[in-house]
């Protein structure tokens, strides 16, 4: 057998809704070993790897496992010989959903999956030059703010996230630390934003400036292998609040629709969902932190079959049951209002208690020693 990898993070296009074929653009070597007889097309193992965020890749508006297919089909590629290795927790899932709407007489590729966020807290990923920050000691003091809630690229189900919490009175910057970093630029007509809203996007906190400025501040490289917006030092944040809204990175059609083509939305409903859970997620647990998450339906429940503990005896986490992404973001605005009006005093004694359960989901994340494997593998 012959092994080839196809590093899609390679390609030139990238933007999910018109995402370039990398089944022609970054197969020349293998499709020429091919024609040229070099391989015989049957003995060869191909890697399709993307170890970047996002699942809701469209190729010439269909899923890109179509072309992926497609691909193997016209060189006589067996299918059981390729295998793609992605991010997303849900990759089995939906590619089983796809699969039986719209090919379900041909085989099935190999998926891998792994949690990009579990991987970035474990020491041994780094070299003694990495900068990884490991906080050591917690604020035992009476805090100033209440919650942290930090947006830096609007994705649509944030934008209905900033809508939800306008509405319940919540963009308290006095007494939380909040950013949406909404450019009055990039707001459209059609995302309905009230006056007062538009009148105070951007909503900055800690980064500052037009979006150009504040996406260089985040991904400012400390080494070749990381950077701040993962390693880098967030006691400032974390020491300072009680407890975090998270929203995470995926875009899945539990959150809301992402096309502005109604039959596309149509399409990728059927079958696609995305869990892809990163340090958004994973670095409040490393300061100790309680969160609710708007993320994938089921995000908690994931979670907890790897082993960590959430937070239902101090709020209601039936939010993570419900399909609907614009109920579920009022699901979880209605638990952040009813916290945000205890005392600090009251979330000061609210935290100390629940200090167990924060304590084993820090130690949880750092040994990596979870209930069940969050990297899977089929064949």
């Amino acid at each position: 057998m012959t092994d080839y990898t196809i590093r899609i993070d390679e390609a030139k296009d990238r933007s999910w809704s018109q995402f370039e074929d990398f089944t022609k653009t970054l197969t020349a070597q293998l499709v020429n070993d091919i024609h040229t007889n070099k391989v015989d097309a049957s003995e060869v193992t191909v890697i399709f790897k993307y170890r970047s965020e996002g699942t809701m890749l469209l190729i010439d508006n269909k899923w890109f496992m179509h072309a992926i297919h497609d691909f193997a089909n016209k060189y006589s590629i067996p299918l059981k010989n390729i295998t793609y290795q992605g991010t997303s927790s849900k990759l089995d899932s939906v590619y089983n959903k796809w699969h039986s709407l719209y090919v379900p007489d041909q085989d099935k590729i190999n998926l891998e999956s792994y949690c990009f966020g579990l991987k970035i807290y474990k020491s041994e990923h780094y070299s003694v030059n990495d900068i990884l920050y490991i906080p050591q000691e917690n604020n035992k003091n009476l805090r100033t703010k209440k919650f942290n809630c930090l947006n830096a690229n609007m994705l649509l189900h944030r934008i209905m996230f900033l809508k939800e919490m306008y509405k319940q009175n919540l963009l308290d910057l006095e007494n939380n630390l909040i950013s949406f970093h909404y450019f009055k630029n990039l707001i459209r007509p059609d995302q309905d934003i009230p006056e007062d809203l538009y009148n105070m996007c951007p909503i900055q906190f800690d980064l500052k400036g037009d979006w150009e400025q504040v996406y260089s501040k985040i991904f400012k490289k400390d080494t070749n292998s990381t950077d701040w917006n993962k390693t880098g030092n967030y006691s400032y944040i974390y020491d300072d609040t009680y407890f975090t809204v998270t929203t995470e990175s995926s875009e899945c059609y539990t959150l809301c629709d992402f096309h502005n083509d109604d039959a596309i939305n149509d399409y990728l409903r059927e079958f696609h969902q995305e869990q892809f859970l990163t340090e958004k997620l994973f670095r409040p647990m490393l300061y100790w932190h309680p969160q609710l998450v708007q993320c994938t339906t089921g995000t908690l429940d994931y979670l907890k079959q790897l082993g960590f503990k959430t937070f239902s005896n101090y709020w209601n986490e039936d939010y993570d049951n419900e399909p609907n992404g614009k109920i579920r973001t009022a699901m979880i605005v209605d638990e952040v209002k009813k916290l945000n009006n205890k005392s600090l005093e009251e979330l000061h004694e609210m935290y100390w208690d629940m200090m167990p359960i924060l304590e084993h989901n820090r130690e949880l994340l750092l040994k990596n020693d979870y209930t069940r494997s969050p990297w899977y593998k089929t064949s």
